[in-house]
């Protein structure tokens, strides 16, 4: 059986992610917390708003339950997270960036009774009955008592590791939108593991980059805040702006950024047509998508000088992070395709067959997760949970495992290479090809900044590939020059049937690449 183990240091159980917030607000008040434009919130000031809106959701009789969260970036999105969580709530991320339609859908599955939002989109959404609409300002400025009493619907409820913190909607296989229902303990035991390993620390600024829909946006949150360090936040003007995004991080003297690789690899593109290189920076981590290190990431690491380094961490939404590697010292060193590393700490990995029996040293497998990382499951779907969610005797002791339906191996040296998706796999003139083989050849071309690789159907259903690149700074891609280049590298059922040209990759409000978008382009 391949099993990859890693175990958390003696020591008990983590402290919750709001916990390690108050600790920190006891230990440097006079910090900031948050940095939005000119602006900042110290941690006492922070930490009393979101007191004050966990004492008014507690006083209106909300505890336990979860609460939508609707804002644009900025200073509420941070308050209403904390203060949702200690009111022992579980928070729902409502994007602003989605259709309505689908936002409405997500506030009836969830069940949430209340949708904290600003005056500009208390209005936008039609919201199922029973459901209301509290704007934040006029929710604070009526908590008017500062002490919770010691009894009664004013005082906090007791809250564990089981306790729910958030309900993160992915999409599902059917076009319908499910809740991951993740509670406390997962999140603690990731937030505890990440600033252990991290170099960032007190006063160090974080960008907080993802959107709150993206599981991403907790680690942000929480690993800086537990650390003493403090938020950027970035608007969206600034976050789809490359130019505009370095700045930010130079102005504001930011040391660690948590990207998915598509805004990596934009960034670090711009930076080498540029030579405007974010001097600051000194701890990237990306996640979400399987990082390719790309000429152009190596010469932004060759810029950020010794020192920097470059995290790639691996989870879905049902699980957080599970897995994470380093990557130090000369960037030409490291390999195109990294690994997703080893399992953090109290995370366990099997590699299994479609029988759910484990495969042999060296032979690719699905990656299913172990240990009490995992979610409770999908919210109010239990046939869901039941076939993702599984107990295998023989496996992770009988306890549960989450299956991901990634393809891995376990290397020689222990790591864990992601081979790609088991339904992503297609078949083209009977050979079996993984899309993301090729957008590595892509990204090597001199003349491809980036690419993507979607399976289309041609005539008779027949699989084909089709390839969408985004063209490095002055050059042009040309679709006859790209297929000589791919042909002198790859066997002829690897080359794309169709080539072209985008100024830039669709993306999903998570950040990711829109593959379905792609699929779908005439």
């Amino acid at each position: 059986m391949i099993e990859t183990t890693a175990r958390r240091p003696a020591g008990g159980t983590a402290p919750l992610a709001h916990e390690l917030f108050e600790a920190a607000r006891a230990r440097h008040p006079d910090l900031p917390a948050v940095v939005w434009g000119e602006r900042s919130l110290g941690y006492e000031e922070l930490g009393r708003e979101s007191d004050r809106l966990a004492r008014a959701l507690l006083a209106a009789g909300v505890a336990g339950e979860p609460v939508g969260v609707f804002f644009e970036r900025g200073f509420a999105i941070t308050v209403a997270v904390l203060g949702v969580l200690k009111a022992g709530c579980a928070y729902v991320p409502l994007d602003p960036a989605y259709p309505d339609e689908r936002l409405t859908a997500m506030v009836r599955d969830s069940g949430a009774r209340v949708l904290l939002a600003d005056k500009a989109s208390a209005d936008r959404l039609a919201l199922p009955d029973g459901v209301r609409v509290t704007v934040l300002d006029d929710l604070l400025s009526a908590a008017a008592y500062e002490q919770a009493p010691p009894d009664g619907p004013g005082r906090p409820p007791a809250v564990g590791p089981d306790a729910l913190a958030y309900v993160i909607y992915t999409s599902g296989s059917t076009g319908t939108p499910k809740g991951v229902a993740m509670p406390h303990g997962p999140l603690a035991n990731l937030v505890d593991w990440q600033c252990r390993v991290s170099p960032a620390g007190r006063g160090d600024r974080t960008l907080q980059f993802s959107a709150l829909s993206f599981d991403v946006s907790f680690q942000e949150l929480f690993s800086t805040w537990a650390s003493g360090g403090t938020l950027v936040v970035v608007d969206d003007a600034t976050r789809r702006s490359c130019r505009a995004l370095i700045e930010l991080m130079d102005r504001a003297s930011v040391r660690r950024v948590f990207l998915p690789f598509v805004a990596l690899q934009a960034v670090a593109e711009h930076a080498a047509a540029t030579g405007a290189w974010p001097a600051s920076l000194r701890e990237v981590v990306t996640a979400g998508e399987q990082l390719q290190v790309t000429p152009a990431v190596r010469a932004l690491f060759h810029a950020l000088g010794d020192g920097a380094v470059l995290v790639n961490q691996y989870g879905p939404s049902e699980t957080h992070v599970v897995t994470s590697l380093e990557l130090r010292g000369d960037p030409d060193a490291w390999p195109d395709q990294p690994s997703i590393g080893r399992p953090i700490d109290n995370a366990e990995a099997y590699v299994l067959d479609e029988h759910l029996r484990p495969r042999p040293p060296g032979t690719a497998g699905e990656l299913c997760i172990g240990g009490p990382v995992l979610a409770r499951g999908y919210l109010g779907r239990p046939e869901a949970t039941a076939a993702r969610f599984r107990t295998v005797p023989g496996v992770a002791g009988g306890g549960r495992l989450y299956r991901t339906g990634d393809l891995v191996e376990v290397l020689p040296d222990g790591d864990i290479r992601f081979l790609g998706r088991l339904d992503d796999q297609v078949k083209i003139r009977g050979h079996r090809v993984e899309p993301g083989e090729v957008e590595a050849h892509l990204r090597r071309l001199p003349e491809v900044a980036d690419a993507a690789v979607v399976v289309r159907r041609g005539a008779a259903g027949a699989g084909q590939l089709a390839a969408y690149c985004v063209p490095s700074h002055g050059a042009e891609v040309t679709p006859s020059a790209i297929r000589r280049s791919l042909a002198a590298r790859l066997p002829d059922h690897m080359v794309p049937t169709t080539i072209r040209s985008l100024p830039a990759l669709p993306l999903t409000p998570s950040g990711k690449v829109d593959r379905k978008a792609l699929a779908n382009r005439s």
